[in-house]
């Protein structure tokens, strides 16, 4: 479980944010849920079954299923069910930040998030984004 992460005020005025207010309040709790959660880490790309996110929300199965369902749409993350992997897509630009060089000491702890995840299908995709980012 990390200590703490950052979730930055631009949240609520930015585009993902309002498209997210206009889905319901189950989006917005599955959002601020899927960025603060202690199973969440600083890659956006960790496991979360649909289970704790209901329970620990207070949204229930039906009202986890519906938010995280609405985060897909708002293309604020993906979700594999059969993993039970989900991706929220630019958190690893807010949690680590753009200026990572490669001799930074919170290189090694990516690599051991990165080296820990369960297979699922959105690897390459993060690799992909990521090297945008971080290049």
């Amino acid at each position: 479980m990390r200590d703490y992460g950052k979730v930055l005020p631009q949240f609520w005025i930015g585009k993902t944010g309002r498209d997210l207010k206009k889905m319901g309040p189950e989006a917005l709790i599955v959002a601020m849920y899927l960025l603060t959660s202690p199973h969440s880490n600083m890659l956006g790309l960790y496991y979360i079954p649909v289970q704790h996110i209901a329970y620990e929300t207070g949204l229930g199965m039906e009202g986890a299923s519906k938010g995280l369902q609405r985060g897909v749409e708002a293309g604020f993350c993906h979700y594999d069910f059969e993993s039970e992997v989900v991706w929220v897509i630019e958190m690893a630009k807010y949690q680590i930040g753009a200026s990572l060089k490669p001799k930074d000491n919170q290189c090694l702890g990516i690599q051991r998030l990165y080296d820990s995840l369960p297979k699922n299908p959105f690897i390459s995709m993060f690799l992909t984004s990521t090297r945008r980012v971080f290049t």
